[in-house]
């Protein structure tokens, strides 16, 4: 058996043929209203970023710190923040998001955030 998948082999095209294409019609083409959008989204990150940083590191616990950190600043998975902090993967999940108990929610870094920023007038 061949180790090669021809359904995966590449085709050449010369790049005038691509270059005919419109651009419009491109998967990476965006109107300058979308560009415009992208960038204030950028700018609002860039000015809340610090501000969510800040209170992960003081106003959570260290548990939820460490899951948080891990998870969303360093993109690790809740299984390898499991494998790290030598915990279950859902004991990282709920100190991430924390639990329903009769009905409510109760724990969880991302709610604390949210809540901390409702008090601060800061729109997430």
């Amino acid at each position: 058996m061949s180790k090669f998948d021809p359904q995966f082999w590449e085709i050449g095209i010369e790049p005038e043929l691509l270059d005919s294409f419109p651009e419009e019609k491109a998967i990476w083409h965006e109107t300058e209203d979308e560009r415009e959008q992208r960038y204030q989204k950028e700018d609002i990150k860039q000015q809340v970023l610090p501000v969510i940083i800040d209170i992960i590191e003081n106003d959570l616990t260290d548990m939820q710190k460490n899951c948080i950190k891990m998870h969303f600043l360093h993109e690790k998975s809740r299984d390898e923040v499991a494998d790290i902090l030598g915990i279950s993967r859902r004991v990282v999940t709920q100190h991430i998001y924390g639990i329903r108990r009769q009905g409510k929610r109760v724990g969880g870094g991302i709610e604390k955030i949210k809540k901390i920023c409702q008090k601060r007038h800061i729109t997430i």
